[in-house]
């Protein structure tokens, strides 16, 4: 048997710790001193209240293994720069061991974005984040989103955010006259509570393509008002009381963009051939609903694609006889290639 750590003349510290643990919890903000303001109606597509945003803190960043990353961080350490333990008027956010960051909202109807702590401001890049809802800490009813703001200046920023209540995804602009919805849907692929998902942008100059959980997402987004702007996470609380969400990992990077093509169904086939044009010989065959990986198209749209086993790409004819393929996304922001 093991010897006891604490004998009896350390009763009263053994007391006093459990105090201390007894107190401390995942709400180190604690009730908030400063009057909240009354609610107002559930936020719609043409009003909503701004809530405080808290600043950012200047902190060096690590340097990763990968070139292409720009900045990261998995929240394991405090000493990253985020903000921690900062109580605002109705809500705070910090560290929420042993991997998270967290954004806990105490009232409805308001919304915050907080901001990568690097300051830096990035123009085209992909941003990965996996994010989750803390369901313990969040009201059984009612409605919120959360997600990823980007190209951020002041009130001024891009959103791409999803509800794990309603399933749904939304992309919206704030500007000085409000926020403007950009584009809405449905996906069933968003988890439950307590389940991340996987929230991905791409944005290349005034064209920006969402990705939930390694799918995209509705039709291209195009906008030219912000340029450049800061990351930073975005929360917003509708008709609940209490809204609790844990960041897990971001990751923003060198633009990445994942170019596909398929072939429509029903289709007997089309041909690949060594070059972008039918003078070039055939190599083989992709049938009715067969997808690859693409990398540009030519002035002639032809389609450079990637042929599996080998170190050599292929070509296809974006129209060819009888249709043309279906490319994610459209190849009017494909990059340009030539033989």
């Amino acid at each position: 048997m093991k010897t006891p750590v604490i004998y009896h003349s350390n009763w009263a510290l053994l007391m006093a710790l459990l105090i201390i643990i007894g107190i401390v919890g995942c709400t180190t903000g604690g009730p908030v001193s400063t009057p909240v303001p009354e609610s107002s109606p559930v936020p719609d597509s043409t009003s909503m209240p701004v809530s405080a945003s808290p600043s950012p803190i200047s902190v060096e960043i690590t340097p990763t293994s990968d070139p292409n990353v720009l900045y990261q961080d998995n929240f394991t350490n405090k000493a990253s720069g985020w903000q921690n333990d900062e109580t605002f008027d109705n809500y705070f956010i910090g560290y929420h061991e042993p991997e998270y960051y967290h954004v806990e909202f105490t009232n409805p109807n308001f919304h915050t974005v907080v901001p990568v702590p690097d300051k830096h401001t990035y123009q085209d890049v992909t941003i990965e984040l996996q994010v989750l809802t803390n369901s313990k800490k969040t009201s059984a009813s009612g409605d919120f989103r959360y997600g990823l703001a980007f190209r951020r200046s002041g009130d001024q920023y891009y959103a791409f955010t999803i509800s794990s209540r309603t399933k749904k995804w939304f992309v919206f602009k704030s500007s000085a006259s409000g926020p403007v919805l950009l584009q809405e849907g449905q996906d069933d692929s968003i988890h439950k509570e307590d389940e991340d998902d996987l929230l991905r942008v791409d944005a290349q100059g005034s064209n920006f393509f969402f990705h939930i959980n390694d799918h995209l997402v509705g039709q291209p987004v195009t906008d030219s008002d912000y340029a450049e702007g800061e990351v930073g996470f975005y929360v917003e609380s509708f008709d609940i009381s209490n809204t609790h969400i844990h960041f897990d990992q971001l990751i923003i990077r060198d633009l990445a963009l994942v170019y596909s093509c398929s072939v429509p169904a029903g289709t007997v086939y089309v041909r690949v051939r060594t070059g972008p044009s039918q003078k070039y010989a055939q190599i083989g065959l992709l049938s009715g609903g067969a997808t690859v990986q693409a990398k540009g198209i030519t002035s002639n749209q032809w389609i450079q694609i990637v042929v599996e086993g080998s170190n050599e790409p292929g070509w296809v004819s974006y129209k060819f006889e009888g249709g043309e393929l279906s490319c994610i996304p459209t190849i009017d922001v494909f990059p340009l290639v030539s033989p």
